[in-house]
């Protein structure tokens, strides 16, 4: 139930949206797995303290694992943003950690001129257990939602990240995401640090949904043959997102045939490092130069995450070849880093280099 605005209220507002995920799971046998649990009791008593930081209203999305997530609650996610954008002073977003990183850049690409802030969160064990860590992302989540950064926010461990630049890194630690080509947004210790500089809002605020579902994914190995390329083009894909070596080389052999024959039909190649930090492209090696001039569409920065939603997202909005491919080189909501070329067919050494 969402309570009236009060005009003279001193408190921030908030609005916590769930979706599920571990934080709110519970374990119905032991041993046994951890399973979802609906959203149907207050999780402040958990929290004791912050009733009194915020004035907070609760949502319930969807009561998932999130390796069940998809567009459509992406979507209603954003709409739930909204609808209510301007009833509350901020968003928390409570979210399984596995899928986290995708649903935070899907809602910024969406939220277009966000002007408030939207913070992800989750725990890697329930909060009803002992040795939780949801107790504290929850709090410094809900701080995070009053600050002065309206944008898309990832808080998990001790640090606020740009959501669209974050990725989770580990299965085992608290500090279970990382973003590595962009510095935390906050950080969160025995004082609040602020740390790179938030977006600021571009133009009125309004909500961009659609995502094409047709993308796949192909992690490169060495040896790998371009078959799967070919096959996934002539199943009907409209994307494919390439995870390949260093700065984004592959193979000569085979690769770069495949990839001018996918993108004379219209399928965009997008080439992301397997590697965790630097910039997938062109220009060092012949088999990333190659690539380009095949007409790939070299990713820079953005992380897989970030790259594949975006795909996604620009497909959705009914972008095709090349409009797609110069699209994809200028960041939407600060996921990565102007370069001046991703992508041109026949045009020598990348100037970037």
């Amino acid at each position: 139930m969402t309570r009236p605005r009060d005009p003279g209220r001193t408190r921030p507002r908030l609005l916590f949206l769930h979706t599920g995920g571990t934080l709110s799971m519970v374990r119905r046998s032991r041993p046994g797995p951890l399973e979802p649990e609906l959203y149907d009791r207050d999780l402040l008593p958990y929290v004791r303290g912050l009733e009194d930081f915020a004035d907070i209203d609760g949502r319930v999305v969807a009561s998932i694992d999130s390796s069940d997530m998809h567009p459509v609650l992406w979507e209603a996610i954003a709409q739930q943003i909204a609808v209510s954008r301007t009833d509350y002073d901020g968003f928390v977003v409570l979210h399984g950690t596995d899928t986290m990183a995708y649903t935070a850049a899907a809602l910024s690409f969406m939220l277009q001129g966000l002007d408030r802030p939207v913070v992800l969160t989750g725990s890697q064990r329930p909060i009803a257990e002992l040795r939780t860590d949801a107790r504290t992302n929850l709090v410094h989540s809900a701080m995070c939602a009053t600050m002065a950064i309206p944008e898309v926010g990832l808080f998990f461990g001790t640090c606020l990240y740009r959501g669209n630049r974050a990725s989770k890194v580990s299965i085992q630690a608290y500090d279970a995401f990382a973003s590595p080509n962009f510095p935390p947004l906050v950080q969160m210790g025995v004082d609040v640090i602020p740390s790179a500089s938030p977006l600021q809002p571009k133009g009125e605020f309004r909500l961009a949904t659609g995502f094409e579902r047709e993308v796949a994914v192909l992690h490169l190995v060495p040896g790998s043959s371009a078959r799967p390329l070919q096959a996934l083009v002539d199943s009907g894909v409209r994307a494919v997102v390439l995870l390949a070596f260093g700065e984004g080389n592959l193979p000569l052999v085979g690769w770069p045939e495949a990839i001018r024959a996918a993108t004379d039909c219209g399928v965009p190649i997008v080439i992301v490092s397997q590697c965790r930090t630097g910039d997938a492209l062109p220009g060092r090696y012949q088999g990333s130069s190659a690539a380009r001039d095949a007409g790939a569409v070299f990713a820079g920065d953005h992380t897989v995450e970030a790259a594949v939603v975006k795909t996604m997202w620009l497909l959705g909005q009914g972008l095709a070849l090349p409009a797609f491919a110069e699209a994809f080189g200028r960041p939407v909501a600060g996921e990565c880093t102007p370069r001046r070329r991703h992508t041109a067919r026949g045009s020598g050494r990348d100037p970037a280099r």
